[in-house]
């Protein structure tokens, strides 16, 4: 049997409910391997509470944590790792460990959750959880998100319900995989390589102080201000209208913000509300001339992978000794270089 590495963070999947019907996590995350007593038919397996919160409390800090766990433990014959984590925020830790742990990864790094707990008998729990053990196992090589019948390319997954048992879609990149009885690889997929004797390079860092901004109709801009005259601010999001649209008339166009920030060393990012629409081949006007005053475009990243980019671009590039200009071209190189299949 292959041997696999079961990381515990949280989420629904592992938690019960009180006296008072409130899930909260295990008081004992060891429980957690109660949901599903027969893992070991798949695959032989060591167990790792790594954290033990809501994924709603999750922050940079954990996605380092979690990629630092894998990689620290690559070379202890495990064949795959599995990721048990809350649902809520399940698709930026993906991509953050996906950008952390790189292009050379050669094994399948599989995050999953539930939305139910482990006590509803037709819930999600143990059977997602026994699909992703099946996923470890295969030929994948890349980090993945399994939910219900599907497998999802990390990096390109964002959650799309709250309750429904597919609860997470891929609307920019084709799925990884099916699941029926078997797991069925589809060509997109990244497979094992045994000619690849490259390490990994794990480079897990996250910048500080990034601020986003849902743009409505009318937003004053003079709110917008403050932001990039505080030291601490180090880049904005604006999660525009449509496909990268931002307002460039009037009281409430935007065009100035974008370029005074862009002149304070403040970088500006343009994402869309929409899921993962392009904002990079707009043929309007406002979203052309948000890129010319100086906003970066995210291309048909997620918003969420974009986020998690961001950091981790800003990361490496403020530890460089490059000038404002210079400094602004990186970001924008870096952003638009795809590092694991996060955009087309």
């Amino acid at each position: 049997m292959k041997k696999i590495c079961l990381i515990y963070t949280g989420g629904t999947i592992g938690m019960w409910p009180n006296e008072a019907g409130i899930l909260l996590p295990p008081e004992n995350p060891d429980n957690f391997l109660k949901i599903a007593p027969d893992l070991h038919e798949i695959a032989e397996f060591d167990f790792v509470t790594l954290l033990n919160k809501d994924s709603t409390n999750f922050c940079p800090d954990d996605w380092i944590a979690i990629a630092q766990a894998i990689y620290d433990r690559r070379n202890e014959g495990y064949a795959g790792f599995v990721v048990a984590h809350g649902t809520d925020t399940m698709h930026f830790s993906s991509s953050a460990v996906s950008l952390a742990l790189g292009k050379n990864l050669n094994v399948p790094v599989v995050f999953t959750g539930s939305q139910t707990d482990a006590s509803v008998k037709h819930g999600d729990a143990r059977t997602n959880l026994m699909r992703s053990f099946m996923v470890a196992c295969s030929d994948l090589a890349e980090v993945a998100l399994c939910f219900d019948h599907a497998v999802f390319r990390g990096a390109r997954a964002q959650k799309r319900h709250e309750s429904e048992f597919d609860a997470f879609e891929s609307p920019a990149f084709p799925r990884l995989a099916r699941l029926t009885k078997f797991v069925e690889l589809f060509p997109e997929a990244k497979r094992r390589n045994p000619e690849i004797k490259d390490d990994i390079e794990l480079i897990a860092e996250f910048a500080p102080n990034i601020v986003q901004i849902s743009l409505i109709p009318g937003l004053e801009t003079h709110f917008l201000n403050s932001l990039i005259s505080n030291e601490f601010c180090h880049g904005v999001i604006l999660q525009s209208f449509g496909a990268g649209n931002v307002p460039d008339q009037g009281p409430f166009s935007l065009l100035e913000f974008i370029a005074k920030a862009s002149s304070f060393g403040k970088p500006v990012l343009v994402t869309s509300q929409f899921p993962a629409n392009s904002t990079t081949n707009t043929e309007y006007g406002p979203g052309k001339s948000a890129v010319e005053a100086g906003a970066i475009p995210t291309g048909n990243m997620t918003s969420a992978c974009a986020m998690v980019k961001f950091r981790w671009v800003l990361a490496q590039v403020m530890k460089t000794n490059l000038k404002n200009g210079e400094r602004q071209k990186r970001i924008r190189e870096l952003m638009n270089l795809s590092f694991v299949g996060e955009l087309d």
